[in-house]
């Protein structure tokens, strides 16, 4: 990307904020909406590293583009005040972006810079944040692996933003790891001593060592472990005990003092089951309403929400698990009786038998019929609509009615776009793999590859690969392939399974 570029005809960037091993992020303006945003984006300079053979080389950019699918995957279920919300995504010249929020704020290592060590109360309050956006994050079956000062960033109202889960794990030992070049993802001084030790099948606890070494700094200025001349940080967070908080700062609760040496244990079986433990501990200690405010003066200032009179001591909304939105009813809406709901599965049922037979059968046929009342009833967010619906739309597309299923295609997925249930999510992908197909013929191949290849990427990065989608994914790959695109179809067909 390039100042001045327009990405997707809608975000125009603005400048570099910044750049890592492997992404850089921009600031842009989203020009439909005039807000400012971040575009992430991978470096492909990186991943293209001349001094790989061809095959290292292949191995590590399929590494990173489903790592980056991964985090957009992840920043799109989890929703939450404290961390940061994905707003779009895509392929601009055949790498993959990320369209953030633009966080307003200071990096909390450049906060910790000008005020070291903070007020107790102004530590408590960064702490219990943070705890609860990895709580959420947990509870969304996320685990962070990076969180250090650099990755927390306090915007201009004093609240909290978790940032950068680019080596961000599912909570699930058989989740496959993406590591280039065999590095262990994380940042010394704040990794836990299993994540030293290259341990494969980490688990949350990394990130409770890693919030403990977060509140350590928060509470006494410095690290838990430094580097020394006769032994670097590294091997002490793997051998030494940890410190007390209260060796370093005076008037340190004795609860707090000893919440820190339980998260900084080196047996991850020792440092708490759920960091809501750690926040039953710190909550008490946040500022009272109406307390003064701290000294030094601190801008912005962690306390403010808490010392605002009537202020409640209660978890942010949404602390706990992800939350899918209630469906909603529309006023006025006649929902059909259970019966109506069965008879419709049921129907289903046989016009999808009819579907993999010799041909369309009566029942597809009544299928059609009721799929309209059954819109108008429960949605297209109801999973048996949905179904029928792509059915009716590949029923379309067979006899080579382009025009009418790429609407029906397209309302599936509109319908879908923010569902986290995974078959929900795959019906999603579903549709949209038969909205990119509906392009070839139209001869929109630039879309038609685009949307195709958006839909690849993102299933990459799921733990599980719809079998369904997949096999789509491979179907249209052949019709791009016959369209003139085979080198960018083969390159993106690396990331699945064999069709």
């Amino acid at each position: 990307m390039e100042k001045d570029e327009v990405v997707r005809g809608r975000y125009r960037i603005v400048e570099l904020l910044g750049q890592g091993g492997m992404a850089c992020v921009w600031k842009a303006i989203d020009t439909e909406t005039g807000d400012l945003v971040a575009v992430k984006e991978i470096r492909s300079d990186q991943y293209n590293q001349g001094r790989l053979s061809p095959a290292e080389r292949i191995r590590q950019e399929n590494e990173l583009l489903l790592r980056f699918a991964r985090e957009g995957q992840f920043l799109a279920d989890l929703d939450h005040r404290g961390v940061v919300r994905l707003l779009d995504r895509g392929l601009h010249r055949g790498d993959p972006y990320l369209v953030m929020e633009l966080v307003d704020g200071s990096p909390l290592d450049s906060f910790l810079g000008s005020f070291r060590p903070l007020p107790f109360g102004a530590a408590i309050a960064v702490a219990v944040e943070i705890a609860e956006a990895l709580v959420h994050a947990h509870a969304g079956q996320v685990i962070h692996r990076d969180l250090k000062p650099d990755n927390v960033v306090l915007t201009a109202d004093g609240s909290v933003k978790l940032i950068d889960f680019g080596v961000a794990l599912p909570d699930d030992p058989d989740a496959t790891r993406y590591t280039a070049y065999g590095a262990t993802p994380g940042t010394v001084g704040y990794m836990a001593p299993e994540q030293l030790q290259g341990q494969h099948k980490v688990t949350k606890t990394v990130d409770h060592y890693s919030f403990g070494c977060v509140l350590f700094e928060l509470l006494t200025g410095r690290q838990p472990f430094v580097d020394r001349p006769d032994r670097n940080s590294a091997t002490q967070h793997q051998q030494d005990l940890p410190p007390h908080v209260s060796d370093h700062r005076g008037g340190i609760p004795p609860e707090v003092d000893d919440l820190v040496r339980q998260l900084l244990d080196k047996d991850p079986r020792r440092r708490f089951h759920s960091l809501t433990e750690a926040l039953d501990i710190l909550r008490p200690h946040l500022p009272l309403p109406d307390s003064p405010a701290p000294s030094p003066e601190l801008v912005p200032d962690p306390t403010m929400r808490y010392r605002l009179p009537g202020a409640r001591r209660l978890p942010s909304p949404g602390a706990g698990a992800a939350r899918r939105p209630a469906p909603r009813r529309a006023a006025g809406r006649a929902v059909r009786a259970g019966a109506g709901r069965e008879q419709f599965a049921a129907l289903l049922a046989l016009a999808a038998a009819e579907a993999v037979g010799p041909g369309p059968g009566p029942a597809l046929g009544r299928l059609e019929e009721e799929l309209a009342g059954a819109r108008r009833s429960w949605g297209l967010g109801h999973r048996p609509v949905a179904e029928a619906q792509l059915l009716c739309a590949d029923a379309a597309r067979l006899h080579g009615s382009w025009e009418g299923a790429g609407p029906l295609y397209h309302a599936v997925a509109t319908a879908l776009e923010h569902k986290s249930a995974p078959a929900l999510r795959a019906l999603a992908l579903e549709a949209r793999v038969g909205v990119a197909e509906c392009m070839v013929p139209a001869g929109d191949l630039r879309a038609a590859f685009d949307g195709w290849a958006d839909v690849v990427h993102e299933v990459a990065g799921l733990v599980e690969m719809p079998v369904r989608v997949v096999a789509r994914c491979h179907e249209v790959a052949l019709e791009l392939t016959e369209v003139g695109r085979p080198e960018e179809v083969r390159a993106f067909l690396e990331l699945l399974p064999p069709g």
